[in-house]
């Protein structure tokens, strides 16, 4: 009996299909296959419909056991989809007795410094392979963009749900938009959330996970134009992300509220205000500003993610020479 682990490393179509082409037989003696996909429902339905293939999702304790279960044979596929970078990195840490690429278009081969070194020259030259299309159904034509007359305001709530709520209830007693449709960008927590679902003034809730997916959200806000963003700055240091992410919109006109509840139009000189009394607070209070140690975090983040990539192709070329020597040992 040979036991495989095929991990989705390339869309669910063709990963479930090789896994029937094995479970078929020819390719491997006697297979017993299981696929760790992503930890999403929804695949895991998709694969475990295929009859005679077990499913683990991608969790801690789940790839911690598969680790110690020790496979025969590792599949991943090196399809050139960026999507699925962190899966592979996932399967290269599991390790198995053999590990075997499947790179699509009938090329296949068992992973060595040779093997990889030649298909990193080829997916240089060929990004994607040519039945990359076969297993991707036709991309969904996008929407028109819901007409409305007035404007639309994306809220953005980069403080504590009361400091939201204060400035709706200022905000509708003191109108600062026309005929305004507000859209609330909040955290994807229920004790956030609850505060907005039925509340009047607010037409629709977006939610986001801290910073997962950023770039998806990025594009398709920026994509609507909004006519104008309301953000906080009330000096709380958990939402520095968001924060900066309110001005990589693009929105016409910002409107910032503070922690007392007052608000202005952004512009630089009013921010560099606001800026220099926090920090008059601070030194009053005998307080350190917090901006070096934001400053320092911001380097370390800068270094880090210029290191990271060197770091990681560096152990794996010491992985495959480890690998290789056991290989020739055996």
């Amino acid at each position: 009996m040979t036991r495989i682990l095929i991990v989705e490393t390339a869309s669910p179509g063709r990963v479930r299909r090789k896994a029937e082409e094995i479970l078929a037989g020819g390719v491997y003696a006697e297979p017993q296959v299981t696929i760790l996909c992503k930890d999403d429902p929804v695949s895991a339905a998709y694969y475990g419909a295929a009859p005679g293939v077990s499913v683990v999702r991608s969790q801690r304790p789940a790839l911690r056991d598969l680790k110690n279960q020790g496979f025969d044979v590792l599949l991943a596929f090196w399809t050139g989809e960026q999507e699925y970078s962190r899966m592979k990195r996932k399967a290269l840490r599991l390790g198995a007795r053999r590990i075997d690429i499947d790179a699509g278009d009938g090329s296949f081969f068992r992973l060595s410094w040779k093997a990889w070194l030649r298909f990193a020259l080829f997916r240089r030259k060929h990004p994607l392979p040519t039945d990359h299309w076969e297993f991707l159904s036709p991309p969904e034509q996008p929407a028109a963009p819901e007409h409305y007359p007035g404007e639309k305001i994306l809220i953005i709530q980069s403080a504590d749900p009361s400091y939201v709520l204060r400035a709706l209830e200022k905000m509708r007693e003191r109108p600062l938009f026309s005929n305004p449709r507000f859209v609330l960008f909040c955290r994807n927590n229920p004790e956030v959330t609850r505060h907005f679902q039925a509340h009047p003034m607010i037409a629709e809730v977006r939610t986001h996970t801290e910073t997962r997916d950023s770039g998806w959200h990025l594009r398709r806000l920026r994509r609507e134009r909004f006519d104008g963003a309301v953000l906080f700055l009330t000096g709380d240091p958990g939402y520095w992300k968001i924060k900066c992410f309110a001005f990589l919109l693009g929105t016409r006109h910002k409107v910032i509220f503070n922690e007392s509840g007052d608000c202005f139009h952004f512009t630089w000189r009013a921010w560099l205000s606001l800026m220099a009394h926090r920090l008059g607070e601070r030194s009053r209070l005998g307080l350190r500003p917090r901006w070096p140690g934001r400053v320092g975090m911001l380097l370390f983040l800068a270094l880090k993610v210029m290191v990271l990539p060197i770091r990681f192709v560096w152990l794996l070329l010491v992985w495959l020479r480890l690998r290789s020597a056991n290989l020739k040992a055996d």
